[in-house]
């Protein structure tokens, strides 16, 4: 076994590797650099930019707080076919389930 550096050790600075150009194909850029799309991608893409942003906008989630639990597969079933039933998301449940805990201890119903 190898003995393992200690955290003290000098770190030298690295120079970056020169950038060689890509060669111009005359392609879109997306295709120049190897990454190609097949059209039930394209279609989707074309589809979700057709949509009005304004109206169907969500909340981003900068400001915002994670928070998770382990719970049985079976819950996590049942929350989601509830999830299904009512025509919600599971976040919009989860922030129901929140508020009604906090209204339940007295507290105000905040999360949003």
């Amino acid at each position: 076994m190898s003995k393992r550096t200690p955290l003290s050790f000098n770190i030298k600075k690295v120079t970056p590797a020169p950038v060689t150009p890509v060669r111009e194909t005359g392609l879109p850029a997306t295709t120049q650099a190897g990454q190609h799309e097949n059209n039930a991608e394209t279609k989707r893409a074309s589809k979700q930019t057709s949509k009005p942003a304004d109206t169907e906008r969500k909340k981003g989630r900068a400001g915002r707080q994670f928070l998770a639990a382990h719970v049985l597969p079976e819950a996590a079933k049942q929350f989601k076919l509830l999830a299904i039933q009512r025509d919600k998301d599971i976040q919009e449940q989860l922030i129901e389930a929140v508020n009604d805990f906090f209204a339940k201890h007295g507290l105000s119903r905040i999360a949003d």
